[in-house]
């Protein structure tokens, strides 16, 4: 931790104005990348001309194009951030999803949709830019926890809204004929409102961002204040270090190179998840509305490791990792298509080929309703949860369980009307607590397994790129099955995958993390100065590995 950071505490207010007009740039965001699941799987169809042959597979190239392309583009626009500073990247990043969000809803043929999410993707840098002017703004460690703790509060909040935008504004010629007439603008294009709706709430941000929206990092030479503090010897990167260091520094191609690979490769917030999935190890959260507290490691000496960074241990566990991350992801996107699939047997038989035959409005309240369950579960069930029952049992317990969630889709069609939803949303409730147990216990176990601090970067590096990548090739890959095998296909994979999971907790050693502590980040108030180091460093003594 730099020393201009925690020499006077006291003399840095909490930046609560900053943060919220960020938090408004990035509320804005969900909103157009999540109102797409809900109707996605049926604009194909209607791109296609009602043929709904490979609809599932095309749905799902849409909704991970964005995150390709921003993966391709996210270290350049970090470069350029350095160089030019945060603000205009952040402006114009939301300026990208504005245009692509238009140029979307304005489609008529399939492959201008694919490019307008491509260009869009390709436009937009603002996931790891935000995340270091969150670090920048914040000058006083001990207000860490709250300030990262309220980004995944924003990012949720955002997709809630934006999934129930997309059930209900979409197609609004057929649900609202006396305000929207078939020959009109949105008769013409039934996808262009939510799309519309999202370019103003985009637009707002834009203009909120550039009137109050300070720069957190000088432009051109004057770029040094954040980079002084780093000697060239120094392996320790977290959000405060430049995106791309400078080139009139010492051992300038030395620093280049650690901090890009460091940093993940495949960045995924643009993905429609109902909450948020980006993490870092160097920080309280793990990727929660939370903050975890640690048992702060002993003080070291100030050397550099000369160790294998990446042991079995990290291996095995970004491997259970990466199984999990994909299942969750074919979840988000398979559940919207079984729903608005047309059954393929009468009511009340197993129907293993079609799905239940839902609007897109109902799409829009149950993917609502699974955000608010998300946040519900993560900000109140997952601290009682994991301070019972533990860290390491609660990751296999869960990873066991997960499946469960699975097996139940294919038999709805057979349930009397009346069970069909509550199934749905038993479903869900069983998806999202899985999910969000089992992913921060992984990170604590992965924090635990790391040999030091300072290969954190490394190793957050390697997870964050290896679950990205895992959720950005999930919905075509689940999307392909489902048009090859049917519904009941589609939902076996994911099972199928999740025990493929249990099967590699053999190959997981046993991480014992003693006495932690989890507090609701978001809505933490004050914290005393004993606490902060855990709070603000939260690093681990090893055991052997």
């Amino acid at each position: 931790m730099s020393s201009d950071r925690t020499q006077d505490p006291n003399s840095h207010a909490f930046p609560t104005k900053q943060l919220t007009i960020l938090a408004i740039c990035r509320f804005s965001e969900p909103i157009a990348f999540n109102s797409i699941l809900a109707y996605t799987y049926v604009m194909v169809q209607d791109l296609h001309g009602g043929d709904d042959t490979d609809a599932s597979f095309y749905a799902g190239l849409l909704v991970s194009a964005y995150a390709v392309a921003e993966a391709l583009t996210a270290i350049g626009w970090g470069a350029l951030s350095d160089r030019y500073g945060r603000k205009p990247v952040v402006l114009f990043g939301l300026g990208g999803v504005a245009i692509s969000s238009l140029i979307f809803g304005l489609a008529t043929e399939y492959w201008v949709a694919l490019l307008a999410r491509f260009i869009g993707g390709a436009l937009n840098g603002n996931v790891a830019v935000m995340q270091t002017m969150v670090a920048e703004m914040v000058k006083n460690p001990a207000h860490e926890p709250k300030a990262y703790a309220s980004q995944p509060f924003v990012w949720t909040l955002g997709g809630i809204i934006g999934s129930a935008m997309g059930g209900f504004l979409a197609q609004p010629a057929k649900f609202y004929p006396s305000l929207f007439p078939a020959d009109g603008l949105f008769g013409r294009y039934p996808y262009l409102l939510p799309n519309l709706v999202s370019v103003v709430v985009i637009i707002l941000a834009i203009i909120q961002g550039m009137l109050f929206l300070e720069e957190t990092n000088p432009r051109g030479s004057k770029v040094t204040s954040h980079e002084d503090v780093f000697e060239d010897g120094d392996d320790i990167i977290d959000e405060r270090t430049p995106l791309h260091r400078s080139n009139n520094r010492h051992s300038s191609a030395r620093s280049q190179s650690r901090t890009t690979l460091d940093r993940p490769v495949f960045i995924e917030e643009s993905l429609p998840v109902p909450v948020e999935q980006n993490f870092d190890l160097r920080r309280s959260s793990f990727g929660t509305v939370c903050s975890i507290k640690l048992p702060p490691a002993p003080p070291k000496q100030n050397e550099s490791f000369n160790g294998k960074a990446f042991n079995f241990t990290i291996i095995m566990i970004t491997v259970a990792l990466v199984l999990v991350s994909y299942h969750q992801m074919a979840f988000n996107t398979l559940l919207p298509t079984h729903l608005l699939d047309k059954p393929a047997t009468a009511p009340g038989q197993i129907d293993l080929i079609g799905g239940l035959g839902y609007t897109v409005h109902d799409v829009g309240v149950y993917l609502s309703i699974n955000g608010i369950l998300g946040l519900f579960i993560q900000g109140v069930i997952f601290p009682i949860f994991v301070d019972r029952v533990g860290v390491w049992r609660s990751f296999v317990v869960n990873v066991i369980l997960y499946p469960l969630a699975y097996v139940i889709m294919p038999f709805l069609s057979a349930m009397p009307s009346v069970l069909v939803s509550p199934a749905i949303y038993f479903s869900m409730i069983l998806q999202c607590f899985f999910g969000i147990v089992v992913i921060p216990c992984a990170l604590i176990l992965l924090k635990d397994a790391t040999p030091s601090p300072s290969v954190l970067g490394k190793v957050n590096g390697l997870a964050m790129s290896a679950c990205c990548l895992a959720r950005t090739v999930s919905p075509p890959v689940v999307g392909i099955i489902y048009s090859a095998g049917g519904s009941a296909a589609a939902w076996f994979s994911c099972a199928g995958v999740g025990v493929i999971g249990i099967v590699q907790l053999f190959w997981v050693p046993r991480k014992h993390v003693p006495d932690i502590v989890v507090d609701n980040g978001a809505m933490m108030g004050k914290t005393g100065p004993d606490s902060r180091v855990g709070e603000a460093e939260t690093n681990l003594s090893v055991a052997g590995n």
